[in-house]
């Protein structure tokens, strides 16, 4: 079976993969520990929480949405899974309440945007600072160590592989099937690529858009109880610019931020190629306080590139309609 490279590098994942690559090789050459398994795994644990968050997010803005409640949403399910399990020393019942009130956050989000057609950025910027302070408030802004047997979800392992990243893989593996192989993938593109037609052709709108706000609420509660594992307990500063980190993945993955189109594996590689440069300049003992100024002037990279090829696609389109009625009027 011979590779074919032409659609190989039609894949909206091809150029971030390709950066991922280079990126991979230039810091091996300047650390020869960069490749060391260790460090690998290391990579792709902390690149769990984010790929798995953006892989909720992809499907947002694939929608036509954007939700940067999601640091927050992440931040109020810690604090209630941490509360739960110390009140009641029940995990399963905590990390099934917690759950849900991801599911009910998210979804909350979709319902308020669609339901009073209010501009997902604003809807989502409230929910944000609301989401947040029920946090604050529940917490009291106080650390809460959780019990150490309840780290194996972010600190355990199974086949010697770390449990963040068999998560990380099956929530891609499901991300990938509902996008390419369901109707509601399909609806949500359509939604995303215009609503005004999809509402014409009678798509049920609400439901898809709530549905995919109500993923993008649960892979933020699982990056959460993913992330409060790993580091033994709630931490008052959790999530914080978060919500920017994963959708700079989204975008440098290759998701359109006009919606209409995405790919939940390129998500996943952006957010891998995040934590590699993060990775590249701890071990190039860089300075930390560089580390937001790179991530910001990559998701400006990002996000001009999207415009650029926003811009080249419709031109092609209109180039290509113009070519077509001269030929009907010849």
């Amino acid at each position: 079976m011979k590779l074919n490279k032409s659609k190989l590098f039609e894949q909206n994942w091809s150029a971030i993969a390709l950066a991922t690559i280079v990126l991979c090789v230039c810091l091996s050459i300047a650390s020869p520990a960069f490749m060391s398994l260790t460090n690998m795994q290391s990579v792709l644990v902390q690149a769990s929480v984010t790929a798995i968050m953006a892989i909720g997010m992809t499907y947002i803005i694939i929608g036509g949405g954007i939700d940067i409640s999601v640091g927050a949403i992440l931040f109020f399910i810690s604090s209630v899974f941490a509360e739960l399990v110390v009140a009641s020393g029940s995990y399963p019942f905590a990390l099934g309440v917690s759950l849900t009130a991801g599911v009910l956050l998210g979804a909350l989000n979709g319902f308020l945007s669609i339901r009073f057609n209010v501009t997902p950025l604003i809807t989502t910027l409230a929910t944000y600072t609301i989401y947040r302070g029920m946090a604050i408030h529940l917490t009291g802004a106080q650390n809460i160590p959780i019990p150490r047997e309840i780290g194996y979800l972010g600190n355990g392992s199974m086949l010697g592989i770390p449990v963040p990243i068999w998560l990380m893989v099956l929530v891609t593996i499901m991300g990938v099937y509902l996008i390419k192989k369901t109707r509601f993938g399909l609806y949500l593109r359509a939604v995303g690529s215009s609503e005004e037609s999809a509402h014409e052709s009678g798509l049920p709108i609400m439901r898809v858009t709530v549905l995919a706000y109500l993923i993008g609420g649960c892979t933020a509660a699982l990056a959460g109880l993913i992330l409060i594992a790993r580091v033994g307990g709630l931490q008052s500063d959790i999530g914080i610019g978060l919500e920017f980190t994963v959708i700079a993945a989204v975008i440098l993955g290759g998701t359109k931020l006009s919606g209409g189109s995405g790919t939940v594996v390129g998500s996943v590689i952006g957010a891998i190629f995040l934590v590699l440069i993060d990775n590249g300049l701890n071990m190039l003992n860089a300075s930390p306080y560089v580390y937001d100024t790179v991530r910001g002037v990559v998701l400006l990279v990002a996000v001009i590139v999207d415009r650029l090829s926003e811009v080249r696609t419709t031109r092609s389109l209109i180039k290509s309609s113009a070519i077509k009625m001269r030929g009907a009027e010849n």
